[in-house]
């Protein structure tokens, strides 16, 4: 069975993916909290904690925007295409 995605909801998108990029951004952040550990002897954490609250804003606002144009787009030119299939039951 041939599906298309038409449209995208901006907010619950944004947010779900802010998730897991948050999941890849704070080990990023404990490692660059090391390195400067190691080279400085000292975190700045208050500096380390705005900068991925920033990163988190930007990336939410972009990616709202993001979802604002695939829905534009699809609704020119239609959508992603899936193909969905019933899985077999198990004997």
């Amino acid at each position: 069975m041939k599906k298309q995605i038409t449209f995208i909801a901006p907010g619950q998108t944004a947010k779900i993916l802010i998730v897991f990029y948050m999941t890849f951004s704070v080990p990023m952040l404990l490692i660059a909290a090391a390195a400067i550990f190691i080279e400085y002897g000292s975190v700045p954490f208050g500096k380390l904690i705005s900068a991925l609250l920033l990163n988190a804003i930007v990336a939410f606002v972009l990616l709202w925007i993001a979802c604002h144009i695939y829905n534009w787009v699809a609704a020119r030119v239609g959508g992603i295409e899936i193909h969905l299939s019933d899985v077999p039951e198990e004997a």
